[in-house]
């Protein structure tokens, strides 16, 4: 894919930006905004000759050519029910916007719109947005979403506040002709703050639609994250995120992702553990089927002692289908006593299917840990003849063993209702088997 192929979207994202109506933002936001709008017309879309990019090509987005939705469009098509019912408080996204009015929240947790935020925090805003790294062809999209930095949610947790459990729901409404959301997501703990952050991408019903998101996380000392992320999305979806994270002192975050569909989806994922016997995790899997493309970037960057990390993720393919994996853990000088775990496994279920996995790390510092391994491989034929001795059918055994594959990944979750949940939805999205007598589900 050449650069030219690509040169008309983005001149129409670019005239879309010079049309459209620019409120009365502070100047520091309307020069952020022209930086990056210049950016992204100057560096153009990413392609194959772009490191980060080269297995994951952009031809459906080409191909849909969305405009980028107007500030009046979200649709109002109802949500499907909540993946996770215990959540005290839900918000809904549509199309890329906020739908309806905000919830109350409890003492110590702030939801705001982004543009009343602005008011609120001020400086400490500003800093984490002028934070945002839009440069270079790899980074085109981040240009584009800070370019239309106009919609966004902002949640803040006060010092010492356990919020418990946070419901964002995004969906696609469904338009004529189809848009792109640009929408930034913006969390900060304060010093010993909690919470859980659930992330659910499913539509009412099956519509072509994408999203650009940009998530920028600010974790202080001793503040905790619990971040899921499950995706459900049609064929006809793109999915394109950016999450940021910074750590401070002995602070905690852990990522778990679940795709189930969409046709392209991309996430981009960092952390920086910034502050001494910080702790990170990112957990992920996907189950992939037809034309299917997930591609999940992760890199960690240890810059202080005492830190660890963690990269555990699982694939299953059929159809057609294509998975990107990059893991990859920079330990800089100074960062002594760092331990980094990186794990991929992968299993493809067609002879069609691709996977592409590239496990780094680079250490510049001493008394490390470090393990990382990555495989690609079929179903064991040993524990398939096992499971047809105990009377199973062959459809039976390989699906026992391949959602067992994924529930690996579901286990590590501590709400153990949303893991159950999230199984469930895990074993449905498996291509090709056959569904199991109920008498045998225990057998996983």
């Amino acid at each position: 894919m050449d650069s030219a192929g690509t040169l008309p979207l983005i001149e129409r994202w670019s005239e879309e930006f010079g049309a459209a109506p620019h409120g009365p933002d502070p100047a520091w936001l309307s020069m952020l905004k022209s930086r990056a709008a210049a950016q992204f017309s100057s560096a153009g879309m990413p392609n194959r000759k772009t490191e980060d990019w080269k297995y994951t090509p952009l031809r459906m987005l080409e191909q849909m050519a969305p405009g980028l939705l107007g500030a009046d469009e979200a649709g109002a098509r109802p949500f499907p029910g909540p993946v996770s019912p215990a959540a005290a408080i839900s918000v809904c996204i549509s199309d890329g916007l906020l739908s309806g009015p905000l919830p109350d929240t409890l003492p110590g947790l702030t939801l705001l719109p982004l543009s009343s935020a602005m008011e609120v925090f001020g400086d400490a805003l500003q800093e984490v947005l002028e934070s945002t790294d839009f440069t270079g062809p790899g980074n085109t999209f981040t240009a584009l979403n800070t370019a239309f930095l106009d919609h966004g949610l902002v949640v803040h947790i006060g010092e010492n506040v356990q919020a418990g459990s946070l419901l964002v729901r995004w969906a696609f409404s469904g338009f004529d002709t189809t848009r792109m959301g640009n929408f930034r997501l913006i969390v900060l703990l304060e010093p010993g703050a909690q919470v859980d952050l659930v992330e659910q991408f499913e539509s009412a019903a099956p519509v072509a639609g994408a999203l650009n998101i940009v998530t920028q996380v600010k974790l202080a000392e001793g503040a905790r994250l619990g971040h899921v992320r499950v995706q459900n999305e049609s064929d006809d979806v793109v999915l394109l995120t950016a999450t940021s994270v910074e750590q401070q002192a002995r602070s905690k975050y852990r990522y778990s992702g679940f795709d189930l569909g969409g046709g392209l989806v991309r996430h981009c994922l960092h952390a920086k553990l910034a502050g001494e016997e910080a702790e990170t995790g990112f957990d992920g899997a996907f189950v992939l089927d037809r034309k299917r493309h997930v591609d999940n970037h992760v890199s960690v960057d240890h810059a202080a002692k005492g830190c660890s990390s963690s990269q555990f993720f699982r694939g299953v393919l059929g159809g057609s289908s294509r998975g990107v994996f990059n893991g990859r853990a920079l330990i800089r000088p100074g960062a002594d006593g760092s331990r980094v775990r990186q794990s991929n496994a992968n299993l493809l279920l067609s002879a069609l299917a691709e996977m592409d996995t590239k496990p780094e790390l680079e250490i510049y510092a001493d008394e490390i840990e470090a393990s990382h391994g990555a495989t690609v491989g079929q179903l064991d034929d040993a524990a398939v003849f096992y499971l047809r001795s105990r009377g199973l059918t062959e459809d039976q055994a390989r699906r026992i063993l391949t959602t067992a594959f994924c529930h690996a990944v579901t286990d590590r979750l501590e709400d153990r209702a949303l893991a159950e949940r999230i199984s469930t939805m895990v074993d449905k999205a498996m291509p090709g088997l056959q569904e199991l007598p109920q008498e045998q589900v225990s057998l996983r």
